[in-house]
């Protein structure tokens, strides 16, 4: 598959989940040898990251492939994003929408808008569940690529991380609702930890990104942050992509405590580089965690909260047991030849299931069936 075969559309420079999607997507295809075109519909064209700009900006095109089109947008932009292209080149094309999707249930206005494309990939068991009985179009389980590339290592020194603690690292961004990301369990489950091991050389990093509209909910994490003391850190600074790849490095315990998640790549990343994840056992991280490979945390199914989640009026998601995250950020901490086994285990599970080229070669074999106009 050569370049003018195949355009990737997405936000290729963009710090975001949803940048890095289509970042992951181009490194898989690359992996198995095909060359895709990209397309750049950032609403403002993206953040400036040099390591990104060398990697991608040489891959770039002015719009759409006339044959095969992959676009990693959700189904909330598809208006945007096909205004800006050309009607006729769009409608001549075979394309296919890659979107996140965060709940049980894929809302109907948005499934419509999806029906615009030929096919529907789903990154996960979990959302492929929410679409098929939504679409009227073939979706197609395609799970993300997690393959970390660093450009440079970068030390906790230069995180201001205490060298000598043990550190637990959550992230999260604004935009991707806070109720439904759940830091404030995060941290609940920290305090519990800390009073029952006050002797213990403790470290929890938090870090997030804001939004347009997320001051009052971003002021009020910063000001728990700011009464847990020194224990606790935010970094509420924009990273590189090589920055945040490094954190998670120099973290030991990557702790999600989710309502629901559509993929979960920060455990994924974590597990990728051989760390302990702790996460809810809920929703699309399941995909690659196991009791095998991670410490799942207990949870119940609960109604989402009114105004928690765009069209989640009527439906459920998990809330966390903290106290069950708690012992198992202690297991963690106390078990520490266990828990490189685990690491180890994960790491091995991530590259020989979700590497770039064993990811990439699924999606070769999928993109020529449809432009073969093969059957999901």
């Amino acid at each position: 598959m050569t370049a003018p075969d195949l355009a990737v559309v997405g936000y290729p420079f963009s710090p975001s989940g949803m940048g890095e999607h289509a970042r992951s997507v181009c490194r898989a295809l690359w992996a198995a040898g095909a060359a895709p075109a990209l397309v750049d519909v950032a609403p403002e064209g993206g953040a400036f990251d040099p390591d990104l700009r060398r990697t991608f900006a040489p891959h770039l095109r002015a719009g759409p492939s006339p044959g095969l089109n992959l676009f990693c947008i959700n189904a909330d932009e598809v208006e945007r994003v096909t205004a800006l292209l050309d009607r006729g080149a769009f409608e001549g094309a075979r394309n296919i929408i890659y979107p996140a999707w965060e709940l049980a249930v894929y809302p109907q206005p948005w499934a419509r808008l999806v029906e615009r494309f030929d096919e529907v990939w789903a990154p996960s068991a979990f959302i492929r569940d929410a679409l098929v009985p939504a679409v009227g179009r073939p979706v197609a389980h395609m799970p993300l690529a997690v393959e970390l590339t660093l450009s440079s290592f970068l030390g906790r020194r230069h995180f201001a991380i205490p060298e000598d603690a043990f550190v637990f690292l959550f992230f999260f961004d604004f935009s991707s609702y806070a109720e439904r990301k759940n830091a404030g369990a995060v941290l609940e489950a920290f305090e519990r930890l800390a009073l029952a091991r006050p002797e213990a050389r403790l470290h929890c990093v938090i870090k997030f990104r804001g939004a347009a509209g997320t001051e009052a909910a971003r002021q009020a994490l910063e000001a728990r942050l700011q009464a847990l003391g020194g224990r606790v850190q935010a970094i509420n600074a924009d990273l590189s992509d090589n920055e945040i790849k490094n954190l998670v490095r120099n973290a030991d315990v990557f702790v999600s405590l989710h309502r629901s998640e559509g993929f979960g790549r920060g455990m994924a990343e974590a597990m990728a580089l051989g760390r302990t994840a702790i996460a809810t056992g809920y929703s699309g991280n399941l995909d690659f965690m196991t009791p095998e490979t991670s410490l799942l945390v207990d949870y119940d199914l609960v109604p989402v909260a009114a105004g928690a989640y765009p069209h989640g009026d009527g439906q459920v998601w998990a809330e966390p047991s903290v106290a069950h995250a708690a012992r198992l950020m202690e297991q963690a901490l106390d078990d520490p030849a266990g828990m490189r086994a685990l690491g180890a285990r994960a790491r091995r599970h991530i590259r020989t299931d979700f590497s770039a080229r064993a990811v990439g070669l699924r999606y070769v074999a999928r993109l020529e069936a449809v432009a073969r106009g093969a059957p999901a």
